[in-house]
């Protein structure tokens, strides 16, 4: 009596998410230019402006894990990468289909960094969180910080080169 009451109910709950997730998929799919970038959250909110100027793109310096997780501020600036790194993917897939030829190689790195720097935070936020030590973090933060780094330079390459009229806007919310 009690299995085919649970069977239903296992099975309503599976198609109302199926249908929130395709609900979800439409309005991802039909949000504007200008409706992502708002959802950008600025390098300068949580210090990744002067990380990827002072530390990673200079030459002859370098930074210890430590100070990388310093300069972030910590889970904050983790947290920002992590929901920056699925807007960037929403810009790519835009510009992809309002650009002039965008590569589909392009994209899918860019996709393997947003899941690259969504694992690495993961990963160091649980260290963090679970840790007495925070060495185990600051690593991880480090790793998500240089691959954050490389998307956000291959992503302003691609709005330079195949959509110049979005570059702008793009520029500007960073």
């Amino acid at each position: 009596m009690i299995f085919p009451l649970i069977q239903v109910l296992v099975t309503a709950v599976i198609l109302a998410y199926a249908g929130y997730w395709r609900r979800r998929q439409s309005n991802r799919r039909a949000a504007t230019w200008p409706e992502l970038v708002a959802k950008l959250r600025r390098n300068s909110e949580f210090g990744f402006d002067e990380v990827a100027t002072r530390y990673l793109f200079g030459e002859g310096i370098n930074a210890t894990t430590q100070d990388i997780w310093s300069r972030i501020d910590g889970p904050k600036g983790l947290w920002a990468m992590y929901t920056n790194a699925g807007v960037f993917i929403q810009l790519a897939d835009y510009a992809s289909e309002h650009g002039d030829g965008v590569p589909e190689e392009l994209i899918e790195g860019l996709r393997s960094d947003a899941f690259q720097i969504r694992m690495c935070v993961m990963m160091a936020l649980a260290q963090h969180a679970f840790s007495k030590s925070s060495v185990g973090a600051s690593v991880n933060a480090h790793r998500a910080a240089e691959t954050y780094s490389i998307m956000l330079a291959r992503i302003t390459a691609m709005f330079q080169e195949h959509c110049g009229l979005l570059f702008p806007n793009f520029v500007e919310a960073m």
